[in-house]
């Protein structure tokens, strides 16, 4: 390929990398709920000349985390569809948000997947002059959804990176598959789309992600130090009673979830790593003078190696059950995410580095960003492609940033989006050398 014609075509689309970015950020969608996403995804696709994949072919429906019920699926849709979706392409979905590009150059070559995530933040978006999206009117519509963590720009990345290298096809080798993830935040989703075997014949995956950067744009060519977690919702059952006349009689609920909160902060220890552990809600009872017979937990477990995170995540587990015998309750618990440690490749993230150098947009380039004690469901498709002796990385694209990651003041210099898609290109040009 020849890469400062392509750089130069990336230029062209700022405006409409820009537009993109800025539509997905309007109507963001949290996990699971991306129709009108995927739609906006499928119609790109298509108007460059694309076939893309979706629906229920893309996503195994047993390995995804915390899939919402029917009516709540279906309010998400509605939702899309009077938000501007086209209505048979949410149909077409049957519940199934994401799509993955799929560019057959005819040629022999490396299978080479991108993947980019598209799901927003369950949060509140700012409202004040002093945040741009909300001063220029792209701030989020939807209530509790937020694009806090750059995934509006990953989208935005993806598709021009799929459109470019499709109108390229002839010059590449190879299959090129371009994933539009779901449901990324809480680890939900990747896992989802590896056990469809999406990744079973993909010799290289890359990702990337937007960072925080003082000092311009730049890139690396990998994170490290990305954590395993679990995470897992637990509700535990008592028995309510009058508080003054019989408490004997009650079995209570928050007391248990108490000395479990208490008791599994003992296991955080553990010699083979470091491990995290955080409640990060508890809400039972209904009122003073009741004993509470509920009490629901929110938790993650991470570990800087699984059987860290794994031994903790158990560990957990037994103190749960163990408070509840105390007290006389049962408990029922949910994982809602999950997924294994995530470094990439650095024999392969020097590569990418120096490949990036050419990219004019770049003030700097390095091997690897430390990202101690994140999570992303990327190291599923990371350990899915290492099972089979490929190569993995996840990229971090660095651009200053308003406020930090899943903040309600989140914002980034949109000038990253076209670096992000020569950063994408020159890497399929290394790879296919």
């Amino acid at each position: 390929m020849d890469l400062n014609t392509l750089f130069a075509q990336a230029d062209t689309y700022q405006e409409e990398l820009v537009a993109l970015r800025r539509d997905f950020h309007r109507y963001a969608e949290s996990g699971w709920s991306e129709f009108r996403t995927t739609a906006r995804i499928i119609e790109f696709l298509r108007r460059h000349g694309l076939d893309p994949k979706f629906g229920p072919k893309i996503l195994n429906l047993e390995y995804a985390w915390a899939y919402p019920e029917k009516k709540i699926l279906k309010e998400h849709m509605d939702r899309a569809v009077a938000q501007g979706a086209d209505p048979e392409l949410v149909a077409q979905m049957d519940g199934c948000p994401g799509a993955v590009a799929v560019i057959e150059t005819g040629r022999p070559g490396p299978v080479i997947a991108l993947r980019v995530d598209i799901d927003s933040n369950d949060m509140e978006e700012a409202r004040t002059q002093a945040h741009r999206p909300f001063r220029d009117g792209f701030g989020s519509v939807n209530p509790n959804m937020m694009h806090a963590c750059g995934h509006d720009g990953h989208t935005a990345i993806g598709l021009v990176t799929a459109a470019l290298l499709h109108e390229h096809r002839d010059e590449l080798c190879g299959t090129i598959k371009v994933i539009f993830q779901p449901a990324e935040e809480g680890d939900r989703g990747a896992l989802a789309m590896v056990r469809t075997g999406l990744l079973d014949d993909v010799d290289v995956v890359l990702g990337a992600h937007i960072y925080n950067s003082e000092d311009g744009n730049g890139m690396a060519g990998t994170q490290t130090g990305l954590y395993a977690t679990t995470k897992f919702d637990v509700e535990i059952k008592g028995l309510s009673s009058h508080a003054g006349f019989a408490p004997q009689d009650g079995k209570n609920a928050i007391n248990a979830a108490c000395l479990a909160v208490v008791g599994m902060q003992s296991f955080l220890q553990d010699g083979r790593g470091c491990s995290r552990l955080n409640v990060g809600t508890i809400q039972g009872g209904t009122g003073r003078n009741v004993i509470p017979d509920t009490c629901r937990l929110r938790l993650e477990t991470r570990g800087s190696n699984t059987d860290v995170e794994q031994r903790l995540y158990q560990s957990a587990q037994n103190a749960i059950a163990g408070a509840c015998q105390a007290y006389g309750c049962t408990y029922t618990n949910r994982v809602m995410g999950i997924c294994p440690t995530g470094d990439g490749d650095l024999d392969l993230a020097e590569k990418l580095a120096e490949a990036a150098k050419v990219v004019p947009d770049f003030h700097y380039t390095q091997t690897e960003a430390v990202q101690t004690g994140g999570t992303d469901d990327f190291s599923c498709m990371i350990e899915a492609v290492r099972a089979h002796g490929g190569k993995a990385c996840y990229m971090a694209l660095f651009t200053p940033l308003a406020s930090g990651h899943h903040t309600t003041l989140f914002d980034f210099d949109e000038s990253i989006l076209k670096a992000g898609v020569k950063a994408f290109v020159s890497a399929v040009d290394m790879l296919m050398q």
